[in-house]
């Protein structure tokens, strides 16, 4: 007589291997069979996505993809909608931004097309259809087409936390020296492009991020310096108020030797994370290693290895202690994150707590999660711990991803989980695995 096992006893690898290729409800059904399931699969929301390069249609439809701990590859996430907003675009359309659930996706227009603007920008939610077009100044095709060799930073858009057609804000470095910006309010909506050479010292610009409340964003120049956009949003008489942009911190910033790092360091991503403000440098692969003198006045050589990531904090001014002197603001080594799991891309630069079920194997806390180029034109993941102060690839080099971009589900989608019941999941325990035929 054959002896009977437990839905439990499944190893957790095939478990996972098996629900990765599930939509979403499927995905939640899964999860709600017993608790060793629930241990072996993450939330929904929890699941770090990627888009992933679609040959089957001219325009690339939009196809994000989970990583697969255990399968050690990428894994298409079925049940997602398309857009529609894209279709009249005479280019192919690529993911240039993310956050809380939505993609920015962009299109560019060949020249002499019948189209009024060079590119098509949109706001999307793949789970409930919802489009909102964006300004066409918010992506600029010609950032494609830069040379390998230059530093001009990767198209992105970032935008405030929950959009509607009615009220939003979107910002984007659309040229290394040039931001733009479109805000709308009560349904009037205003865009404009800002040249920074003047504002920031002739500095290009590295990224950019939005706070939680979406009226102010934070530029970052490619020499670390972080400039505060202020956005008001707010309408005066019926119109918007004037864009104010100013220093985070002014005269010199960093301590020795990263004054000197600031310079050799040409991926800088900006982080808001716990209530607290990060730089994240790295040296990319394939720029090889740096050696420079540490300081002005130490002449004493620093070596900066391929691959290096350096983390700072910014600290605001402290209140005058019983000595009467006030502290200016500063940035600061940090050797951790808050127990946060960072993740750096095009996407607004999103951080997870670290949280239970099976989310612990594929989120670990006071890491960076990271994105780098390969020769064959897309792109592989990194992870990075603060701890270790190591990097190693999630997962091992399968390539396919187009855009360096991190999605999350939105919070909402968790609701997704209602379609199963505790009852099921109570009863699922009982159930027993016998011999499966094809």
């Amino acid at each position: 007589m054959p002896t009977h096992r437990r839905w439990a006893d499944l190893h957790a690898g095939l478990v996972s291997r098996v629900a990765d290729l599930c939509a979403l409800r499927g995905y939640a059904s899964c999860r709600a069979v017993c608790a060793s399931w629930r241990a072996a699969l993450p939330p929904p929301t929890s699941r770090p996505l990627a888009p992933v390069a679609d040959t089957a249609s001219r325009h690339g439809p939009l196809s994000l993809a989970v990583c697969s701990v255990h399968a050690q590859r990428w894994s298409r996430l079925l049940g997602l909608r398309q857009p529609s907003g894209l279709a009249n675009a005479t280019g192919a359309s690529r993911c240039v931004g993310a956050r809380d659930g939505w993609v920015v996706l962009a299109a560019a227009n060949a020249k002499g097309a019948a189209a009024a603007a060079a590119s098509v920008v949109l706001l999307f939610n793949p789970v409930t259809g919802v489009e909102i077009p964006l300004h066409a100044s918010l992506y600029d095709p010609n950032c494609e087409r830069a040379p390998a060799a230059s530093t001009s930073p990767a198209p992105k858009v970032v935008f405030s936390p929950c959009p509607t057609a009615r009220d939003l804000a979107a910002v984007s470095i659309c040229r290394p020296n040039r931001l733009a910006v479109q805000r709308t309010t009560d349904g009037h909506s205003s865009a404009l492009v800002l040249d920074t050479a003047a504002l920031m010292d002739s500095d290009d610009l590295a990224d950019v991020a939005f706070d939680g409340n979406g009226r102010v964003a934070y530029c970052l120049t490619r020499h670390g310096a972080v400039h505060v956009l202020r956005l008001n949003r707010r309408r005066h008489r019926g119109r918007l108020r004037p864009i104010e942009i100013e220093p985070l911190v002014a005269g010199a910033v960093f301590p020795s030797p990263y004054d000197t790092i600031a310079r050799f360091t040409d991926a800088k991503n900006l982080v808001l994370c716990g209530g607290a403000l990060y730089q994240v440098w790295r040296r990319p692969s394939g720029a090889g290693s740096a050696v420079a003198p540490a300081g002005i006045c130490d002449q004493q050589l620093l070596r900066i290895p391929e691959g290096a990531v350096f983390v700072l904090r910014y600290e605001p001014p402290a209140s005058a202690g019983a000595g009467g002197s006030r502290r200016p603001p500063c940035w600061s080594e940090s050797k951790d994150l808050g127990g946060h799991a960072v993740f750096l891309g095009a996407n607004d630069a999103a951080a997870a707590a670290r949280c239970g079920d099976g989310a612990a194997e594929l989120m670990r806390g006071d890491c960076l999660y990271y994105w780098a180029s390969r020769a064959e034109g897309d792109y592989e993941a990194f992870v990075y711990s603060m701890a270790d102060r190591m990097s190693t690839r999630l997962p091992p080099a399968t390539g396919g991803v187009s855009s360096p971009l991190w999605y999350f589900l939105p919070a909402g989608a968790a609701n997704v989980e209602a379609t199963t019941t505790t009852a099921m999941e109570a009863a699922s325990e009982e159930v027993s695995v016998a011999v499966i035929t094809v």
